[in-house]
């Protein structure tokens, strides 16, 4: 787009888009992310849609939201770390021989990005993993430098805390990664997965360190409000229609049985504008082939008649046949 982009151009080039491709009244939901002038570019008073945002990248904003000021420290730390080893050839050759020696997987350890999601997972598993090597390298004075030693080695309680929020950052990234597939239809996993995260994985137990509560207790709410899950128009979204009609989900068992009624009337209220909307092309179809048998019939009629009217054409005398030859 040449011109700025804001929530009005925007909505005018979506709009443009639609008609150019002929679709217009055709259009169901536009799936987007979450940046703020392409959301507001699908607000209903813009367009005819649903505006229908990217779960994975909504969960990631939730997951961000996650990460207080003590767990940054770690992923920071923890960043540095890895920096150190993939820059270095000498502590990359060393840990290469410290895997060999002390026998866990042959594994690189992974960097975090703020743009590829679910990386300081990935991070921090990586690192738990080959936390006995990497120590051993950082402990070897012909590999590392003390100054550079004191600088890179983890606390223990940051070794403690990526151990312990593992599973919890595993739960959403399988989440994330279900919800990513380009091979099947995900839209109606999207607010079972959303239920079961905020009913299940990002509930506090029993067992949970002080960093991992307080990382769920500010993830779960966070993933709540920006799916909508107390919304009185949820049942109503593509999402959730999607997940009614989905065999798997029809019993639609992450809701309370109070609003697994509304769901219920919505999907009979959407079968019966279904049938009255297939019963109405129907009839206008017939009404059509009628017509047109219609005029057909009067055609051929008229062809009919328009032969029986005609007089013969009258014979050519001799003049007139030479004059033609």
């Amino acid at each position: 787009m040449s011109v700025r982009h804001t929530a009005d151009n925007l909505a005018e080039k979506l709009n443009q888009a639609v008609e150019s491709w002929r679709l217009t009244g055709q259009v169901k939901a536009c799936v987007h992310d979450n940046v703020r002038n392409i959301v507001l570019a699908n607000n209903p008073t813009r367009v005819s849609w649903h505006s229908v945002p990217c779960f994975a990248h909504t969960l990631q904003l939730a997951v961000n939201d996650g990460f207080a000021a003590y767990l940054n420290r770690v992923v920071a730390a923890a960043g540095r770390l890895v920096k150190h080893f993939n820059h270095s050839t000498a502590a990359t050759k060393a840990l290469e021989a410290k895997q060999q020696q002390m026998q866990p997987p042959p594994h690189r350890l992974l960097q975090s990005c703020k743009t590829r999601w679910n990386s300081v997972c990935d991070m921090f598993g990586r690192l738990v993993e080959q936390r006995w090597a990497v120590s051993a390298v950082l402990s070897d004075r012909t590999v590392t430098r003390l100054p550079d030693a004191r600088a890179l080695e983890l606390r223990d309680k940051y070794w403690q805390l990526m151990e312990d929020v593992a599973p919890v950052l595993a739960a959403l990234k399988c989440a994330t990664t279900v919800m990513s597939a380009e091979t099947e239809v995900s839209i109606p996993n999207t607010y079972p997965i959303t239920f079961s995260l905020i009913n299940t994985h990002l509930m506090r137990v029993e067992g949970d360190s002080s960093k991992v509560a307080e990382f769920k207790s500010k993830v779960r709410p966070s993933l709540g409000e920006r799916m909508k899950v107390e919304s009185d128009d949820l049942i109503s979204t593509p999402p959730m229609v999607a997940t009614m009609l989905d065999p798997q989900h029809k019993h639609l068992g992450f809701l309370t049985p109070m609003r697994r009624i509304p769901g219920n009337s919505k999907l009979l209220e959407l079968a019966v504008a279904e049938d009255v909307s297939s019963t109405t092309d129907e009839a206008s179809r017939t009404a059509s082939g009628d017509e047109r048998g219609t005029q057909a019939g009067v055609a051929v009629q008229g062809a009919a008649l328009q032969r029986r009217t005609t007089p013969p054409p009258a014979p050519m005398t001799w003049k007139k046949k030479w004059t033609a030859f």
